[in-house]
């Protein structure tokens, strides 16, 4: 027997998926540094709701003890919201964020999931969410189209003041969240995010780096303006900035749901497209993200590709390039011609920046430099806003009781503006806003940007 040749473990609970490695799933030591990371425990002071209850139940099902459509499982996975707050605690170096992603992608390819966890309007929905929607430009434009139209013409103001969003029959279908979910929608203020023609945007100032635009599907969409600002921005850092159009959706939401195969086809469809980008426009310094869910995924696609020999190297690459906008500003000798902003400012770090891409302090080294601009930190900053890509949408009650905390949070900065760099985040710290009454108090109301806008009206200030 050759001993240097031993065969991977594999798991017998996953049978239409290929699994995590032993190693990955036996690493925990269940030393519990992770408990009071997890939002999820910090509520329920459950031990099934923390990551270490979670890595039980996901070894006990992998070994074949636990059925894939046992109702418990199946909740008390689905309640995580994938932070990897724990991450960064664990000492150990668990995978967990890899880990549930598998799992989960097992459960769904098991019909006995599908048939007896959910019903046929939670079918239909992830049907049209994560096949239809999300993953297609076109159909994200006409959504978006679809959204500012229903809230300019007055047919949003109608429908809730005449209730129609809480009849009783949108719980007879699965439904009856519809109304809490529909005051969640964002305000679609603008035209959707449209990159030019040409795919090219010069750099306004001495040329060094030549940079591709990642714009992504809800930025594009519910927030086009901070594109723009994110375009305006890099141009003014010696930048060129090339902006595919090919691009589609990250998969990032496919792939924390249990859809891993279509992630890996979104993935694939982009780095043709931006490889292609390169063939037209030479080589890239780096892949320009301003959205921190999407590019933890962007930055996995290597992992997320191993098993492909026609793209796995070619994943890699191109994870190699991805960088967070706040990242790749810090990285350089950024311009500092900033005007004065007169803010108070606290920022909150959305989970797959700090905890998957371990990046803290950017954010603040940009805020910083702004003359004028007040920063104060928040207390647990680094804990989840309940966000979490559509974990609001899927648990809600959960979502709202771990929104309520942050907005005690921000309450006792006094900022008047919240900062974050990312969608998610943006738009649940929003929906924050209004549900705390916290401008209620206040005369100078607060208000949700991303970071990059700060640092483009900070350069438009120093112009005039």
């Amino acid at each position: 027997m050759d001993f240097n040749q031993v065969e991977p473990v594999k798991f017998p609970g996953f049978v239409m998926t290929d699994g995590p490695s032993y190693d990955d799933m036996t690493r925990c030591i269940h030393c519990g540094l992770c408990l009071q990371n997890c939002p999820t425990y910090r509520e329920t002071g459950m031990e099934t709701e923390s990551p270490r209850g979670r890595l039980y139940l996901m070894r006990s099902f992998a070994e074949g003890n636990i059925a894939a459509d046992n109702p418990n499982l199946n909740k008390h996975l689905n309640l995580c919201l994938q932070c990897r707050a724990c991450e960064t605690a664990c000492p150990s170096g668990v995978k967990y964020g890899h880990l549930i992603e598998k799992t989960l992608d097992e459960l769904n390819h098991r019909p006995e999931v599908q048939e007896k966890q959910r019903n046929l309007t939670q079918n239909v929905i992830r049907w049209l969410v994560f096949r239809q929607l999300f993953p297609k430009p076109q159909n994200m434009r006409l959504f978006g189209l679809g959204s500012r139209l229903y809230q300019r013409t007055g047919l949003q103001s109608l429908t809730r003041k005449m209730g129609l969003l809480k009849l009783p029959v949108w719980d007879k279908i699965g439904l009856g969240k519809i109304g809490d979910l529909e005051a969640m929608m964002p305000p679609i203020s603008q035209p959707i995010f449209t990159p030019p023609e040409s795919e090219f945007v010069p750099a306004r100032t001495q040329q060094r780096y030549r940079v591709a635009l990642f714009s992504g599907c809800i930025m594009s969409v519910a927030l086009a303006r901070v594109n723009e600002a994110t375009v305006r921005v890099l141009t003014r850092n010696y930048s060129d900035v090339v902006i595919p159009h090919a691009q589609s959706c990250c998969g990032a939401l496919n792939i924390h749901n249990g859809d891993r195969d279509y992630g890996q086809e979104m993935a694939r469809h982009n780095i043709d497209a931006f490889e292609a980008a390169e063939e037209k426009f030479g080589e890239l310094d780096a892949i320009i993200i301003n959205a921190a869910g999407c590019g933890s995924t962007l930055k996995e696609y290597g992992q997320l590709l191993e098993n492909d020999p026609a793209y796995h190297e070619r994943a890699a690459r191109f994870a190699n390039k991805v960088r967070d906008i706040s990242e790749f500003l810090a990285g350089i000798e950024f311009n500092r011609d900033f005007g004065r902003l007169e803010k108070t400012v606290t920022y909150q770090d959305a989970c797959h920046l700090i905890h998957a891409q371990r990046i803290s302090k950017p954010p603040r080294v940009l805020l910083k430099a702004i003359p004028g601009l007040d920063l104060i930190e928040m207390r647990d900053s680094d804990k989840c806003c309940g966000s979490a890509g559509v974990y609001n949408v899927t648990q809600y009650d959960m979502s709202m009781r771990i929104l309520d905390h942050k907005m005690e949070r921000v309450a006792e900065t006094g900022a008047s503006c919240i900062a974050s760099g990312n969608p998610g985040c943006h738009i649940q710290l929003q929906l924050g806003v209004k549900r705390s009454g916290l401008n209620e108090s206040r005369e100078e109301p607060v208000e949700v940007v991303h970071l990059v806008e700060l640092l483009d009206q900070a350069y438009r200030a120093g112009e005039k």
